[in-house]
């Protein structure tokens, strides 16, 4: 288990997992892009879910809802992955296309336009860091 996981696995009631990579062969073409393999990763431990108390509630997405709740309004070029029942959670796929590495942004959920998106964290496994300890969205 990588260590981002494995730190964050306490904090975490995961759902299901990603079995076979060839899951994420449907998603990626409905993008145009890779996902993160970092993110991957994360799926194939733990395929949606959402954290545990004291942590604050953030609800991690199924692969399956991804191409389907983009029907649903998110800025241009994200992908959502997560929300906090305000906030989306995404990654910025505008940045980082040619190593499939996104920085994860925020926005008011139902907000279609990019003026209010925000950087969490530079990568995947920072974020869940972040989710865990929010001081850490500020420390590099």
């Amino acid at each position: 288990m990588l260590s981002f996981i494995r730190d964050f696995a306490p904090h975490f009631a995961p759902e299901r997992r990603v079995e076979e990579v060839q899951a994420f062969d449907a998603v990626e073409a409905g993008v145009g892009t890779p996902l993160p393999a970092d993110y991957k990763a994360f799926l194939m431990w733990a395929d949606g879910g959402e954290t545990v108390p004291p942590v604050k509630r953030v609800r991690f997405y199924p692969l399956a809802e991804l191409l389907p709740r983009r029907a649903d309004g998110q800025p241009a070029g994200t992908l959502e992955f997560a929300t906090d029942d305000s906030s989306g959670f995404a990654f910025d796929m505008t940045v980082g296309r040619d190593g499939a590495s996104y920085p994860v942004v925020t926005y008011p959920l139902g907000d279609r336009t990019r003026d209010d998106l925000e950087l969490v964290a530079e990568e995947f496994g920072k974020f869940l860091q972040v989710i865990v300890d929010p001081g850490a969205r500020y420390r590099r």
